[in-house]
């Protein structure tokens, strides 16, 4: 199992009501404020991956689709915390069991979503990244460190999107590593902020053939669904 905590914070209208943290005190003031940059900036993204990845749009869809606030917005702030361990812990969760498995702080995944910005922060490693295996075009791919950089911004594409662009993009596999002995000396936490740009849920999905049209709501209800079947 994945080896870490989080706080989610979703952007639909009334959601958040009796469940914002109270301390610190300006704590919904700032993630407001963190999640409208990160709103703008997504969608200044989406504006220009729009041409390339889904031509048959009409210019300024994908932004238009994604929205804070509102009674069907699915846009969320996700804070996550993976907690310390100290070496001989992060060595016995990475030393494989009877099936060959072993733990991750976050295991290999693409997010659900359109476009997810991910805040790390600098010195603390472990997020690893791979092209999807579905890209036909990436032969001999493999998992690439995507350590911090000051005021960099780690960009995902989603499922969402990739689905939206009738394959033109595809969404790239994601892990973050157990820490290496040097990192458990001493132990230490491991923080970052996802922002997931997904869809509001009434928007309906629509690509030149290849998949059903299918609304951002029942789409992210049919990931959910599906990852609770497993």
């Amino acid at each position: 199992s994945d080896q870490k905590e989080s706080l989610q914070i979703t952007f639909r209208e009334g959601v958040m009501d009796g469940r914002w943290p109270t301390t610190p005190g300006d704590f919904r003031e700032i993630s407001e404020r963190l999640a409208s940059q990160c709103h703008q900036l997504a969608n200044r993204l989406m504006d220009l991956l729009e041409p390339r990845a889904c031509p048959n749009l009409e210019p300024g869809t994908l932004s238009k689709a994604h929205n804070l606030g509102v009674t069907d917005g699915q846009c969320t702030l996700r804070m996550l915390h993976y907690t310390p361990m100290d070496a001989e812990t992060a060595k016995q969760l990475t030393t494989p069991n009877e099936k060959g498995r072993i733990h991750w702080r976050a295991g290999a995944h693409t997010d659900w979503d359109c476009l997810t910005l991910l805040f790390q922060r600098v010195g603390q490693a472990g997020l690893e990244c791979m092209s999807n295996p579905r890209d036909a075009t990436k032969d001999g791919a493999r998992w690439t460190p995507i350590d911090p950089v000051q005021g960099g911004i780690a960009v995902n594409i989603g499922d969402m999107l990739a689905r939206w662009s009738n394959g033109r993009l595809h969404s790239n596999l994601h892990r973050v590593r157990m820490p290496t002995p040097e990192e458990c000396t001493p132990p230490s936490s491991r923080y970052s902020i996802a922002f997931f740009a997904q869809a509001d849920k009434s928007v309906l999905i629509e690509t030149d053939g290849v998949h059903e049209p299918i609304t951002a709501g029942d789409y992210i209800l049919s990931r959910i669904q599906s990852n609770f079947a497993k």
